[in-house]
């Protein structure tokens, strides 16, 4: 794993001087802004500071800024995305913005030395998808992502992200850095236990490149918070908070088809989970290839989570299907280590269910496992989990857990930290290298809380 030291000092690169600068121009009567907007990227697309002025342009047409090379962009104003389904839709039909792994940026940036910051001002430096008004029907068509950021040596900071319409930042390329990153993709009309609208596929950020640091986040959303997909390796997400029903911190989905797709070396550090479904989450497909391995996810406070701790092998959607190619995405060297809080409803049923059996149906399932996992026998290596202290909302019930011992490798049961069955959730001792035990439970100190995180982003 790369240092931040490294990062920062990658990022300290970036020239300070400067050949050109540009503010960018807006009409007045809020019509399109984007030839203003390109201009400006094209006169200054090299060894320049690009301003948007504290104003709202209308970025009403998909844009990419291509072989941009040491430039800094500062977000003093808002983009917002056209106010209409419709113009959204014929405009991503028609764009030639390079596709992401799900869906087609509504902004696209490649280069290298790009440095994108937005307004420290509360009321500036966001991005506005108006997204609510697609949740309202549940229209799932041509939905934008809102960006691509496929540089070498970049940074994202202080950036706000309301109301997408769906998928958030996608980060494909390498050396990049996040830092302070606001992300509102809760619906108006509802709370996470009982809403109208539900806000599908909002992804906070998805990760594929490689050596990238988040570092900073605080978001509500309906889908994955941080989502590390393939290609990504040398990842370090850390110091986050989560709210309304995100599916959590994950890894994947991998192998889907059965494609062969890995992902490496990824730790997510110091995170705050509330009324997620998910805490942690690791999901493949079955008859996926590849593999995932050297994955930590530690210091995770879970406040009224669904499932604390999730990992599957068949993340198809209802019963499990044969596995006809006899394989699945290879896991490694996960290690859990000290989650606390508590469970509360589980929505494998429910309001928002559009099939049945649901997409994230397990069998048992109920309020009170801190832990499933759904695996395929004999590919899952060196899982541990340890000081997991994840009690039900409901004081009188036990903590139980998931888990088939036919599915564990052989020796598994000597590392794992619980004793895996259908049942209890109870500490077992963890066996090193040597044969020396110790219990799966120890101290640490733990996250930082809510407030810390409003006082950060808000």
């Amino acid at each position: 794993m790369y240092s931040l030291l490294k990062a920062s000092t990658i990022l300290a690169t970036v020239a300070t001087t400067w050949a050109a600068e540009c503010t960018v121009d807006r009409n007045t009567d809020g019509s399109d802004d984007t030839s203003f907007i390109l201009k400006a990227f094209k006169d200054c697309s090299k060894d320049s500071v690009i301003t948007f002025q504290q104003a709202n342009y209308s970025a009403y047409t998909p844009m990419s800024f291509t072989d941009l090379s040491n430039v800094t962009i500062h977000l003093e104003g808002n983009l917002n995305l056209p106010n209409n389904i419709t113009a959204v839709q014929i405009a991503i039909n028609e764009t030639k913005n390079q596709p992401s792994t799900y869906a087609t940026p509504w902004f696209y940036f490649s280069g290298s030395d790009v440095q994108l910051i937005g307004s420290d001002e509360e009321e500036w430096g966001k991005f506005h998808g108006f997204g609510q008004q697609w949740w309202d029907i549940g229209n799932r068509t041509l939905r934008p992502q809102l960006g691509t950021f496929n540089v070498t040596n970049g940074l994202l900071r202080g950036l706000k992200v309301i109301k997408p319409v769906a998928w958030g930042w996608n980060l494909p390329g390498q050396n990049i850095r996040v830092e302070n990153h606001f992300v509102d993709a809760q619906p108006n009309n509802g709370t996470r236990d009982n809403t109208v609208s539900f806000p599908f596929n909002t992804d906070g950020i998805n990760v594929s490149g490689h050596n990238i640091t988040i570092d900073g986040y605080y978001g509500h959303n309906g889908d994955d918070c941080v989502s590390v997909i393939n290609g990504a390796r040398n990842v370090l997400a850390q110091n986050g908070f989560c709210g309304f029903s995100s599916h959590g911190l994950s890894i994947g989905s991998l192998g889907r088809n059965g494609a062969v797709q890995t992902v490496e070396d990824v730790i997510f550090r110091n995170w705050t989970m509330e009324g997620a479904v998910y805490g942690a989450r690791f999901k493949s497909w079955t008859g996926g290839q590849g593999h995932a391995t050297n994955i930590t996810w530690e210091d995770i406070t879970v406040v009224n989570v669904s499932t604390a701790i999730f990992i599957t092998q068949k993340y198809d959607k209802g019963e499990r299907p044969p596995n006809t190619n006899k394989t699945s995405t290879e896991i490694s060297n996960f290690t859990y280590r000290n989650f606390t809080g508590t469970l509360a409803t589980n929505w494998s049923t429910g309001w928002y269910m559009y099939q049945r059996p649901c997409w994230n149906f397990v069998e048992g399932v109920d309020t009170t496992q801190s832990i499933i996992l759904d695996l395929y026998p004999d590919t899952a290596l060196n899982l541990s989990f340890l000081n997991i202290d994840i009690r039900p909302a409901n004081a009188t019930a036990n903590t139980t857990v998931i888990c088939d011992p036919d599915a564990l490798t052989d020796g598994e049961q000597a590392t794992l930290g619980f004793e895996c069955q259908d049942g209890p959730y109870v500490v077992t001792e963890i066996e090193d290298s040597d044969g020396n035990a110790a219990l799966g439970l120890m101290m640490s100190k733990g996250p930082c809380s809510r407030w810390q995180w409003a006082a950060l982003f808000l």
